[in-house]
């Protein structure tokens, strides 16, 4: 199963996102520390940085009416499991000569990234200079990764480069915390608990987030959707 595209990854960059990889190898099942929301090889991702990421993240597309809205247990998943990916893309890259960005993340490359979407200011600033950072990783690289590997062009290489990633998270110690609800290895996403799966009307007809209608997602109640609300209805006239 090819892995799902995350949202946020702007659409330049859709072919090489590996955000969900539809693998669960690599999940560790040990216990990680309250207040850490993933852990690979010794580096930590505090669920607090997570959660600000969802929240500024999430504010933005509800003010932009042309954002498709996306559950936001869905997009706090992504963005963990993004996080993960890309320290892989990180110890890869060495080894098969794929240059990545040095230093901190240009301002430029976050204003490119996010205007469209929204006002990238002071107060939202670290987020989406976060998000820049793996967003870096999982673009370009992720095809050259897989060039270098096979000699491969377009989504061939993009395939190869995902399978690397996917190995080398199968060779490491990744763990996420249980508050993102149990890894799903058939659809490389979590589900199964209250977070990640809504309670609301128009989330019990269907499997888990992932799976989701468009329309089931935009009539969430606002605190579990991401993106801005479903339009209201046009009323009959005459």
């Amino acid at each position: 199963m090819r892995p799902t595209v995350p949202a946020f990854v702007p659409a330049a960059a859709a072919l090489a996102a590996v955000a969900l990889l539809a693998t669960g190898c690599g999940v560790s099942d040990h216990e990680l520390k309250p207040g850490v929301a993933a852990e690979v090889e010794g580096r930590q991702l505090s669920l607090g940085k997570i959660d600000r990421a969802v929240e500024d993240y999430c504010a933005l597309r509800a003010a932009n009416p042309e954002a498709e809205p996306a559950p936001t247990a869905l997009i706090r998943a992504q963005f963990a499991i993004g996080w993960t990916q890309a320290i892989a893309v990180e110890h890869l890259a060495p080894e098969h000569g794929v240059d990545l960005p040095t230093g901190p993340v240009a301002s430029s490359a976050v204003h490119d990234s996010w205007d469209a979407l929204g006002t990238i200011d002071d107060d939202n600033y670290e987020t989406f200079e976060f998000l820049t950072w793996i967003r870096q990783r999982l673009s370009d690289p992720v095809e050259q990764l897989g060039a270098a590997e096979s000699d491969a062009e377009g989504d061939e290489a993009v395939s190869a480069g995902i399978t690397l990633i996917t190995d080398w998270l199968d060779e490491h110690d990744v763990t996420f915390n249980p508050v993102f609800g149990s890894y799903d290895a058939r659809t490389g996403a979590f589900g199964g608990d209250p977070l990640s799966v809504p309670v609301s009307g128009e989330a019990k007809a269907a499997s888990g987030t992932a799976e989701m209608t468009p329309a089931q997602v935009a009539k969430l109640p606002a605190d579990q959707r991401c993106g801005p609300a479903a339009a209201p209805a046009a009323v009959p006239q005459g």
